[in-house]
């Protein structure tokens, strides 16, 4: 449960950093505070579902990392139409923040995993010297 607030919270953090970089594009000046609880909200939605996309069995990784986008993808672009902004953003826009905020969270994720996967491998290290040296 850490794991999935934490998540939240950093993907809601990315997402508005990305946000303010689109809109100072378009030289706006201010973010509404209404977006970034959309924002928040809009994420948790998707981590809940996200959740439990990982119950699904899938026969090939690029299978689940597609469904995946597709999800996010139709959450944003409902979000989007639900919150109106589209009348400050256009669509193709939101598409192309979606990707990259779903790539650096991807790339993020396995950064993640991959220290987990070396902290393991480090235990186990030390489980088997151990054993070694009591025999």
């Amino acid at each position: 449960m850490k794991k999935i607030i934490l998540n939240i919270l950093a993907t809601t953090g990315i997402s508005l950093v990305a946000l303010a970089l689109v809109a100072t594009c378009y030289d706006a000046t201010l973010i509404c505070i209404d977006t970034v609880f959309q924002v928040l909200g809009l994420n948790v939605i998707i981590y809940i579902g996200l959740y439990f996309m990982d119950y699904i069995e899938y026969r090939y990784p690029i299978l689940e990392t597609g469904l995946k986008l597709l999800y996010v993808m139709i959450l944003v672009l409902l979000g989007g139409w639900i919150w109106g902004w589209y009348s400050n953003l256009p669509g193709v826009v939101l598409i192309l923040m979606t990707i990259g905020i779903f790539v650096v969270c991807v790339c993020l994720d396995t950064v993640s995993l991959l220290s987990e996967v070396k902290s393991i491998n480090i235990l186990i290290e030390g489980e088997g010297q151990s054993k070694n040296i009591s025999l």
